[in-house]
């Protein structure tokens, strides 16, 4: 495989996604009791989130390991991604889960984080032209 320099952001966007995904889902996983206490959030609820984001992260590195991104799992992840954002301000503004400290933090940190991803996804995928069509 070799990107074209148009494509170029979208993969790196895509892998950066995928390895803070992993870790993070790892971290949920591994570390859902610990943090329980911390966030407010009950550890089956962050062993579930963390859970999730492991096929996530695995369906994002493989696509930007393709010869040719699709694009419609890439716009497909920056709706996740935005998804995630808006559930989280949702979760914080509306106090939908009675969140401590800590975990109030830990939900916008890592909505912003998300956000970044979605921006640089979107920035990949406008940049990158898609394969032209044979007729």
């Amino acid at each position: 495989m070799h990107p074209t320099p148009t494509d170029l952001l979208l993969r790196r966007a895509l892998k950066g996604n995928a390895v803070f995904s992993f870790l993070c889902g790892t971290a949920l996983l591994a570390g859902g009791g610990g943090l329980a206490p911390l966030f407010g959030i009950p550890a089956l609820a962050l062993r579930v989130v963390g859970l999730t984001l492991l096929p996530f992260a695995v369906g994002l590195w493989r696509n930007a390991s393709r010869t040719t991104v699709a694009r419609g799992e890439a716009w497909t992840a920056v709706a996740l991604d935005l998804a995630w954002v808006a559930g989280s301000i949702a979760l914080v503004v509306f106090e939908l889960w009675p969140l401590e400290s800590a975990g109030t933090w830990a939900v916008i940190g890592l909505a912003d984080v998300v956000a970044f991803w979605a921006l640089l996804q979107t920035f990949g995928l406008l940049r990158s032209r898609p394969e032209p069509v044979a007729a």
